[in-house]
């Protein structure tokens, strides 16, 4: 047993460090020694469908942006090997909670396996298949489920998580949507998701970490700005590989007026990136120029601004989309210096 919870201690910390190959390996390990587990199967399962989402760009997809144009990408289409895999792993993961439930069905951990089996696949169904009512119809059995779990041990806080996010999700929906959920039993209240999604954050056992992020991305989606920068400087210091929470985090404060703070935490980002620092090598830097080029002009620094344009431009690893546009925006403060 020692050995399986070194994998999974292993596999975790690669998880959210964006490791997700190495990740795959220990978990495909963990269930290799014990192959009656959900939850391992759960973890390789996650492990895949984000490493997918990585790289069609659909994790990507949620920084950034927030209206602007240029940094709007069309995303990659998932591998039909990734979706075979993932539910292959989620095929094993509810096949053994089933069994475990079956034996056991007072055992809120079981339910809560069972819970996270069908919450995964609402995820892969939404973010990779794009395949919406199918999503709605897996959440609606995830949130069943995870009720149980509560009700079978009121103290037991990890599946608070999926009801949580699910009350804020349908709390969120437009009317329209929101109205056919109601009819098929899927409504919410978003401040009470919120609420719940906290609780976990500071109540939480092996659930912790994805609250932290689902919260911060919550904030920052509600243009609360400045609660979620403090969660992404805590979650990259956590994980100081993962340059995603480095970035977002200076999103967060730049978007909350704290253009100081968000030019030392992009400029850090860059400062990782050139030094070689582990996991930066696939940092966005070409976005986080155009991010620093943006906060310049806030300050009407004209000529900053021009040269972080042209640098978000000549970054290597810059969309065309966001090099045509950074162009377009350089040439522009380089006509107010004209002036």
């Amino acid at each position: 047993m020692p050995r399986l919870a070194a994998l999974r201690a292993q596999g975790i910390e690669h998880f959210y460090n964006l490791e997700y190959q190495p990740a795959i390996r220990d978990f495909r390990q963990w269930t290799a020694a014990d192959p009656s587990s959900s939850s391992a199967w759960n973890h390789l399962a996650q492990a895949e469908i984000y490493a997918e989402m990585l790289r069609i760009g659909a994790l990507e997809s949620q920084l950034y942006g927030h209206g602007d144009p240029f940094l709007k990408e069309k995303l990659r289409k998932p591998s039909p090997a990734a979706l075979a895999a993932i539910h292959q792993a989620l095929d094993h993961a509810e096949a053994d909670a089933r069994v475990a439930v079956a034996r056991n069905p007072h055992d809120a951990h079981d339910r809560y396996n069972l819970a996270v089996v069908w919450a995964l696949r609402a995820n892969t169904a939404f973010s990779l298949q794009h395949a919406y009512w199918t999503a709605l119809g897996d959440a609606k059995q995830a949130r069943k489920q995870a009720q149980m779990a509560v009700t079978l041990d009121p103290g037991f806080i990890d599946p608070q998580l999926i009801l949580g996010v699910q009350s804020y999700v349908a709390g969120s929906l437009p009317w329209a949507v929101r109205m056919f959920s109601t009819l098929v039993g899927y409504s919410g209240n978003k401040e009470q998701g919120r609420k719940q999604i906290a609780y976990v954050v500071a109540h939480g056992e092996d659930a912790r970490t994805d609250a932290s992020v689902l919260l911060a991305v919550a904030d920052r989606r509600d243009g609360l700005n400045r609660q979620a920068a403090p969660i992404f400087l805590r979650l990259a210091r956590q994980y100081p590989r993962n340059y995603l929470f480095a970035v977002e985090a200076g999103e967060a404060l730049d978007a909350a007026g704290e253009h100081g703070p968000a030019r030392a935490q992009f400029h850090k980002v860059l400062a990782m990136a050139a030094a070689g620092a582990p996991g930066y090598a696939q940092a966005p830097q070409g976005r986080v120029w155009y991010d620093l080029a943006g906060i310049a002009v806030v300050y009407s620094d004209w000529q900053r601004a021009a040269q972080d344009y042209r640098k978000a431009a000549a970054a290597p690893d810059t969309p065309k989309a966001l090099r045509d546009g950074a162009l377009q925006l350089a040439a522009e403060t380089e006509k107010k210096l004209r002036h």
